[in-house]
Parts: structure tokens; C-alpha cells; sequence
């Protein structure tokens, strides 16, 4: 732990006590998660369900709100079913260890979250990481594989980059080898595409050529949970093995219930992707002119800026705080040392000036140590 202090490696948890800060560090894209109609629903799918679920899905724990969840989502998504996991780690563990064994293959971007290679490791199959979307190296992974079952696996939108990467190319690649493609759309749903549904909207690719889609709830959609979509066949493979949907109990049938109500208003209220889509292209503009070292100026709400240093990172996190901005400070191990940096999430709830004040605010941050 000494260690950990002395590296400035201590993660810490913010309770903000009555003080205001504008919030620059939250998933919650869309602002959903404090939405009137969605904060009815829950009232009134407590007020029916109750709390808990009470039990794993298999044995009793899975209500008609769990259902129609499943169903809604899948219809939102052209997808044929869908499978409700407790969280996208939980899905990421269930979905590898199911359809990777130890004859498999998997070849997956050395950027992947933690949870996916949590789950490449669990599932005991020999495994590869390409260059960050470097498609030609995965493709040259990928030719030198003969006879094994292979698996390519992906996020849609990096979580600590903001950087897309290209699905349709990689479903392409996934095809000529016969490699099962799986991709992590978090951050992608709600976001990207015309109908906000994500990497496969934006894209606009058919469950054939994204046979796996996990798609985590607690972002955009401002809830909890995740769903892992696709055809039939797949999606009965996980209910019949994923682990972690076994041997959980399952989310609370009111989390379900509201969440139905955030999949209405991500396709009602098209304002708020497109308020977030200006957002970000202001966002890329206003820090091109200050010449901060964006990591990505892809078309995300994540913007991380490189910092470098743990303790100079921690510090102008601490900085931004006393100007009322909370904004995440990224260290290792969950980046590359020496790349620690600001991660900057922007939603539909932001104003310009606020995104100006912070700009400046960082980019003054050194001449105001001098």
C-alpha cells in the first residue's frame, strides 16, 4: 500500500457533501439516470415488482419486467433474442468462457477493457492481442491460425480513448477467417447511429456480421446491467452455459421495468444525441485551438487528455475540483504507465461556456504553476 502511495496510485471515492460540482466524469450521456419518466417508472415498478428478484434467473428470479426488457431491447436493436446479464462484467465473462475453450483462439485489441481479457484469461484459450485497431495485424493473427475455433473480439467505443473502432472492416475480416465476432458496444448504444442503437445503427450492420453483441445498460442508458444480443442459437448457448447468468441472483425486475421506459426516450427523444453530437464536435474544436493532447477526436462524448505523470495528473484533478468541475483522473494499471490523463465525459446536460471554462482552466493549468 506504501508503494501504491508513493507511486500516487491510491484510487480514491468521492462523496461531494452538499458542495456542487458539474459533473464531467459520468456515463450517463443521454442524462437519463435523473429522467422524470424513467424515476415514475421505478416508482411504479416497485410499487408492482417489489425490490429483489429474490432468486437466479433459472430458478425464480425472472419476471415478465425481465422479459420484456429482453424483448424490448431486441426489437430496438433488430436482433432475434436477447439475455439479460447483472452487469457488462458479468456478461464479458459469461459470453468468453461460453464460446472460447481451450482449443480456441481468441484475438482481441490490446486496448479491450479489463473485463474482457478478465474473461479471455478465465476461458483457458490460447490468445493474441493486435495493435489498437490496427485491423492488419489482427488479419495477420488471424491467417496464422489453422484449424482451431477463433474468435475476434472488440470494444465499438474505448473506454479510456473514446476512439471507435471499425466494426464493419473488422466484420469483414471476422467472415474471410470464420472467426466468431464479439464486440462490446458500452459506449457506443444510445450514441451512435441515427436511431441511437449503437455500433452495429452506426455502422448499419445486420446480426449476421455481429453474431455477439454485449451491450452494457449503466451508460447512455443510465441504468444497470447488460444485454447480450444476436440470434437465437447464440443467445440459447448462454442461457443453457454463461456461468455468471446462472449462478447470480438477477436484477432487481424494477430495474428492468425503468429501464424499458430509457429504451422509449433514447428513441423519442432524439434531441439529446444530437445536443451531444454538437457537444462533441465543440468539444474537439475548442481543444484543437488550445493545442491540448486529445487521445482521440473521434465523434465519442470520451475525451481523455494526456497528462503523463501520476502525480501531476492527480493534481490538476484536484485543481479542476476547486473550481467546482469533477473530472476522472486515469492512472495505471487501468492505462499504459506514463500515460495518465483526464477523462473527460461529455453529456447532453453540458453548455458550451461550461466546456470553455474547463479548456481554459487546463490549458492555463502549467503557466499558472510558473
Amino acid at each position: 500500500m506504501l508503494q501504491r502511495a508513493e507511486r500516487h496510485l491510491l484510487r480514491s471515492r468521492y462523496i461531494h457533501n452538499g458542495r456542487e460540482h458539474i459533473n464531467f466524469c459520468s456515463n450517463d450521456y443521454l442524462n437519463l439516470a435523473t429522467h422524470p419518466a424513467i424515476k415514475n417508472a421505478l416508482i411504479k415498478g416497485a410499487q408492482e415488482f417489489g425490490l429483489g428478484s429474490t432468486s437466479s434467473p433459472v430458478v425464480s428470479g425472472y419476471s415478465r419486467a425481465h422479459r420484456l426488457l429482453e424483448e424490448t431491447f431486441a426489437k430496438f436493436l433488430n436482433r432475434e433474442r436477447a439475455l439479460l446479464f447483472n452487469s457488462g462484467y458479468h456478461a464479458n465473462l459469461g459470453v468468453l468462457t461460453t464460446f472460447a475453450r481451450r482449443n480456441s483462439v481468441i484475438i482481441a485489441d490490446k486496448l479491450c477493457h479489463a473485463s474482457l481479457i478478465d474473461g479471455i484469461v478465465l476461458s483457458r484459450a490460447n490468445y493474441y492481442r493486435y495493435h489498437h485497431n490496427n485491423l492488419a495485424h489482427a488479419e495477420s493473427l488471424l491467417n496464422k491460425i489453422m484449424g482451431q475455433e477463433k474468435l475476434l473480439v472488440t470494444e465499438s467505443v474505448f473506454s479510456m480513448q473514446g476512439s471507435i473502432s471499425n466494426i464493419k472492416k473488422l466484420a469483414d475480416i471476422a467472415n474471410r477467417y470464420q472467426a466468431m465476432l464479439i464486440v462490446d458496444d458500452a459506449h457506443g448504444v444510445g450514441v451512435l447511429g441515427e436511431q441511437g442503437g449503437g455500433i452495429c445503427d452506426y455502422y448499419q450492420l445486420s446480426q449476421h456480421a455481429v453474431p455477439c453483441l454485449i451491450t452494457p445498460l449503466g451508460k447512455a442508458l443510465g441504468s444497470m446491467g447488460a444485454i447480450v444480443s444476436g440470434a437465437n442459437d447464440v443467445i440459447e448457448e448462454l442461457l443453457q452455459s454463461a456461468r455468471t447468468y446462472h449462478y447470480s441472483t438477477a436484477l432487481p425486475p424494477v430495474i428492468c421495468f425503468a429501464t424499458v421506459t430509457a429504451i422509449k426516450i433514447i428513441q423519442e427523444e432524439s434531441w439529446r444525441r444530437k445536443k451531444l453530437q454538437h457537444l462533441i464536435t465543440f468539444f474537439n474544436h475548442e481543444a484543437k485551438i488550445r493545442s491540448l493532447p486529445l487521445v482521440s477526436h473521434d465523434a465519442t462524448p470520451i475525451k481523455s487528455i494526456l497528462v503523463g505523470e501520476n502525480k501531476t495528473t492527480l493534481e490538476l484533478q484536484h485543481y479542476l475540483m476547486q473550481f467546482g468541475y469533477f473530472v476522472s483522473c486515469i492512472r495505471p494499471p487501468t492505462v499504459p504507465i506514463n500515460t495518465a490523463r483526464l477523462r473527460i465525459s461529455l453529456n447532453c446536460a453540458h453548455e458550451e461556456k461550461q466546456i470553455i471554462h474547463l479548456l481554459d482552466l487546463i490549458h492555463n493549468y502549467d503557466k499558472r504553476k510558473n
